[in-house]
């Protein structure tokens, strides 16, 4: 019996500390946590609200929606496969943002990665 404790009890903690570590990406100062890729960009959160809404626009997804103050931001657009898009900026400094995408039930990082990658490029314009 007090093995079967013991052995519940590193499972949790093992798990536990799967939960708060998240997973790594080769980009610096992003991570992969539960099939959310969240980084920081160098710009306001309305300048990213802009940026983000482009980006889907660039890689054709359908239904863009965007919304964004000098605070936060928000865009949710489909892919060609119906999977949802959910791109959550929010203002984590002067002129910096955190950049949150979510595709589809589990994340797909590479469409992540495309997608930081052309906000990126749009905010180069500004």
């Amino acid at each position: 019996m007090k093995t079967a404790a013991l052995i519940l009890a590193l499972f949790g903690l093992s798990a536990l500390v799967l939960l708060q570590t998240g997973c790594s990406t080769d980009q610096p100062g992003a991570t992969n946590t539960l099939g959310a890729y969240s980084t920081n960009v160098n710009a306001a959160p309305d300048k990213v609200t802009t940026a983000a809404s482009k980006a889907c626009d660039d890689l054709k997804f359908s239904n863009i929606n965007s919304n964004g103050t000098k605070v936060d931001g928000k865009v949710t657009a489909k892919t060609a496969q119906g999977d949802d898009v959910t791109i959550d900026i929010a203002q984590s400094g002067d002129s910096v943002s955190k950049v949150t995408i979510r595709v589809g039930a589990t994340g797909d990082e590479s469409v992540s990665h495309q997608l930081v990658d052309r906000i990126n490029s749009h905010l180069s314009w500004f």
